[in-house]
């Protein structure tokens, strides 16, 4: 009987991705010019065979690691800052909202200047692209703890620093998480256009050269590539991580 429900979990997802191929089989029969998707992953498995290929990927994982460990250290402590102090929040609480608002993208040119056309400039944009949402998902999880839970621990005599870092931050923790994972997507995206507009070495700076170099096929292989890279880490660490907060939360 358990073996029903997790099939039917993964049917739709092949479904999908199967009515997806026969889209796009379908795309490149009525318009010759735009490949198939047999071509597609073939340039993908000739790409992986090339060791500049593996390098840019290598590169790219390794400044995503260093990038998103910062995402999380500024975001969670400066959201747990925002949330502790009201006057901080109330002097610079809007700015972390400011820093979501703008895409990651639009930080690539500020840390070109700053950095110049260097690793450090890629990293940066990362940060700036993505800590601002954990700032605000941990501020607004502090902010939201539950009345019943707040009653109950002061019933108890939880107050000041105890009450905050043993009641107000574990009641936060399913809000940080929904920050880290959307974090994760933004961070992913502010990466790889950061590799765009810069000359490190990535995959990013192989969709720009492909791109000029009209390979239509090695485009679509690389940006398959990144799309699903995304999408992995998304589905096999953050969702399943935060289904695990929630049912330890009592929220699933």
């Amino acid at each position: 009987m358990r073996e029903r429900p997790r099939i039917s979990r993964w049917l739709k997802p092949v479904q999908a991705l199967a009515l997806l191929y026969l889209l796009w089989e379908a795309t490149a029969f009525a318009f010759p010019a735009w490949p198939s998707p047999r071509t597609v992953f073939g340039a993908l498995m000739d790409d992986f065979r090339q060791p500049v290929f593996r390098a840019a990927l290598a590169g790219s994982a390794w400044r995503m690691l260093v990038g998103y460990t910062l995402v999380i250290l500024v975001g969670i402590s400066g959201g747990l800052l925002l949330g502790r102090v009201p006057l901080i929040d109330q002097i610079i609480g809007s700015f972390a909202v400011a820093i979501h608002a703008i895409p990651g993208a639009a930080w690539v040119p500020l840390s070109i200047i700053w950095f110049g056309m260097t690793e450090r400039a890629v990293i940066f944009t990362i940060l700036l692209g993505a800590s601002g949402i954990v700032m605000v998902s941990t501020d607004t999880g502090i902010r939201e703890v539950p009345p019943l839970v707040a009653r109950a621990a002061r019933t108890l005599g939880a107050r000041g620093t105890k009450y905050f870092w043993f009641v107000v931050v574990p009641s936060a923790i399913p809000k940080i998480v929904d920050g880290l994972r959307l974090a994760w997507a933004f961070g992913w995206r502010a990466l790889m256009a950061g590799e765009l507009l810069t000359s490190v070495s990535g995959l990013g700076q192989l969709l720009s050269q492909v791109a000029k170099a009209g390979q239509l096929d090695q485009l679509l292989a690389i940006m398959l590539l990144i799309a699903s890279i995304g999408i992995a880490v998304d589905g096999l660490v953050f969702k399943r991580l935060e289904h695990a907060v929630r049912v330890r939360w009592g929220l699933a």
